[in-house]
């Protein structure tokens, strides 16, 4: 995985259909332009990958959170499918069709921007967003990276541990590459350290704050 930003993205090509003819193949493919300018002001985001340690911090409020003095430290929120039912957030990741079909009936897509797969974009014209530079990666780890990529200097992990059902067995390298790639980004995994995966903590730009300490660093 390499390291690239949004404001160097202006959008992608995706493949609609491929066909062999006469031992050659041709594509038709459909170009989806960037249309996200994402503007923060403090560089932080949490990414709420489960709601695992929910009885731990209760992510909900952070749908108020205004971050101290002129929002110096408020929070973008990225998260998954299973925490927009719960939370509206800045950004939600979701390829789940289920998922999908859940969000849809409720017109969650209306007022909050939701990235998923470019099947999904072509089927729901309009509905979503592309995730960029789409990886075969899990919706746990695709916060994480969207977070990286949209220039965020502090992002914290928040349902992110050993316990996490992360959706695939590899869960936790993709998280490791990405933490691999984003060498300038910090990332702060908030928790208990002993359940944290030893990959993770060998990271040089990664640490782990618990609740508390997190609490108080972001104004929560």
């Amino acid at each position: 995985m390499d390291a690239r930003y949004r404001a160097d993205y202006p959008g992608e090509f995706v493949i609609l259909e491929s066909k062999w003819a006469g031992g050659k193949k041709s594509e038709t493919r459909e170009w989806i332009p960037n249309s996200i300018v994402n503007q923060h002001i403090s560089g932080r985001a949490a990414c709420i990958g489960s709601d695992i340690d929910q009885s731990k911090f209760d992510y909900v409020c952070l749908q108020r959170h205004r971050g101290g003095l002129l929002s110096s430290k408020k929070l973008q929120t990225y998260g998954t499918g299973i925490i927009s039912k719960q939370m509206p957030l800045d950004f939600t990741v979701i390829t789940n069709n289920q998922l999908i079909s859940d969000i849809l009936e409720i017109g969650y897509e209306e007022k909050n921007i939701v990235y998923t797969t470019a099947r999904n974009c072509i089927a729901h014209p309009g509905k979503f967003y592309l995730v960029p530079m789409r990886l075969n990666i899990t919706d746990m780890a695709s916060i994480v990276y969207l977070a990286a990529f949209d220039g965020h200097k502090e992002i914290f992990l928040l349902g992110y541990h050993k316990e996490s059902n992360g959706g695939k067995q590899n869960w936790i390298g993709e998280i490791t590459e990405i933490f691999s790639a984003y060498v300038g980004t910090q990332f702060y995994l908030v928790g208990e350290k002993t359940i944290m995966p030893d990959e993770w903590l060998e990271c040089a730009n990664v640490s782990v704050m618990d609740y508390r300490a997190w609490i108080s660093y972001c104004d929560v």
